[in-house]
């Protein structure tokens, strides 16, 4: 186990691991189907009530802003009070949030719709979490790779659901279906949690860490960044790849519709097929890729492929052309995540992990934050293919300082 403190077993024997790792991949899948169903819809109904693009990228924002807040509060209450009662509660308020989107007529509601899911959005950290809580050096890059298979999967259905009944053009009966349809999701997301997946932080668990001898009972942001320096490194990578990331996520739509004449199905189903190609290499690749390479090297080799493929979309003249683009892109996206949780989980314990892992997925919030709001300007200021010119170049950027902090803190830096 990769924690400070071991008072009890893991999750039960192998077995019960397994199981439990399952359930947390149908409670992630499902929830993603959620976020992933508004995502190629989003942006014409910002349109139609009367947005300009710069707007709707706040908007789109605006959820980010959110979980920028909110998970290192979520984490940190993970830590206290165990990680499954964080999940159910962001997942109940998710929901909730989700309906008031629904029922949004004009791009203000939007937005405070979007921050308030935001800021309910803990499940994230404690989902990853929950992962390092259950396993040990040799099954966390696997399990870490299914989680993320999760995601992908929750990007090709979702976005494919939402597409669906966008149909060709998005109207507001149609955003109506959507709002409720995540809900939907996420309420069964919740469902699953509180029928299938057990307390990994237990009491014990929790006792022992606040009582370890130089462990405070609760860490602030501040205090493990100065114990632990290697997490602010890799917080700030967190937030330049996922920033670079989110150029693409925020103005694909705009691009793919300015420059191949594409509506919400064509979109939508574009971005399934990144997210078939993130989740096949999560669960298939990603394992015996670190077990041959090591995590931190296929953290930092997923980054040259993450640049090509972002820059790639940029140069794409033709619908031939911009198929083999995604393809790096959603490979780069595949490789890095699960790579990246492992290597992050693998610098905590009982104690901060929950924290650790809100950090992380904090800075990567503000990417989403900042993100989406560059690649506003950059496309109507510039050009629309500037953003995606301007995220590669902030991949290579990233594999730079990735491979300063595997370098100054070592391949298999661990607490």
């Amino acid at each position: 186990m990769n924690t400070d403190v071991q008072t009890s077993e893991p999750i039960g024997a192998a077995t019960s691991q397994k199981s439990q790792i399952f359930a947390l991949f149908l409670v992630v899948f499902i929830s993603l189907l959620g976020f992933g169903i508004v995502l190629p819809v989003f942006p014409f109904f910002g349109t139609m009530v009367g947005a300009t693009p710069a707007q709707i990228t706040l908007a789109m924002a605006a959820y980010s802003l959110g979980q920028f807040i909110g998970a290192p509060v979520w984490g940190q209450l993970s830590d206290k009070y165990g990680r499954r009662p964080i999940l159910l509660a962001s997942l109940a308020a998710s929901a909730a949030a989700y309906i008031l989107m629904a029922h949004a007529t004009d791009i203000w509601t939007l937005g405070i719709s979007r921050l308030i899911g935001g800021l309910m959005a803990g499940n994230i950290a404690a989902a990853f979490a929950y992962v390092g809580d259950v396993t040990d050096d040799t099954t966390r890059p696997r399990a870490m790779g299914l989680l993320g298979a999760a995601f992908g999967m929750g990007f090709i259905f979702g976005p494919a659901i939402g597409g669906f009944i966008g149909g060709g053009e998005a109207d507001a009966d149609s955003f109506l279906y959507i709002g409720y349809v995540s809900a939907f999701f996420t309420m069964i997301a919740a469902f699953c949690t509180f029928a299938f997946v057990q307390e990994s932080l237990t009491p014990e668990r929790r006792r022992a860490a606040a009582a370890q001898k130089g462990t405070p009972s609760a860490f602030t942001a501040v205090t493990l960044l100065k114990a632990k320096p290697i997490v602010l490194w890799l917080t700030v990578l967190s937030l330049l790849v996922i920033g670079a990331g989110s150029l693409f996520e925020a103005t694909f739509a705009f691009f793919t519709s300015d420059r191949f004449d594409w509506g919400p199905r064509e979109i939508g189903l574009s971005f399934g097929l990144l997210g078939a190609i993130a989740a096949v290499t999560q669960a298939v690749l990603v394992g015996p890729l670190v077990r041959f390479f090591g995590e931190a090297q296929v953290m930092c080799g997923s980054l040259l492929i993450y640049a090509a493929g972002t820059a790639g979309i940029g140069f794409a003249t033709n619908e031939l052309l911009l198929p083999i683009a995604l393809m790096f892109n959603a490979l780069g996206i595949g490789l890095f995540s699960p790579a990246y949780q492992s290597y992050t989980a693998a610098q905590s314990n009982d104690a901060d992990r929950g924290l650790v892992m809100g950090l992380t997925q904090a800075a990567g919030s503000l990417g989403r934050v900042v993100g989406p709001v560059a690649g506003g300007m950059l496309y109507a200021g510039i050009g629309p293919a500037s953003p995606f010119y301007s995220g590669g170049v902030i991949m290579v950027v990233s594999l730079l300082l990735g491979s300063y902090t595997v370098w100054r803190y070592g391949a298999k830096a661990r607490t």
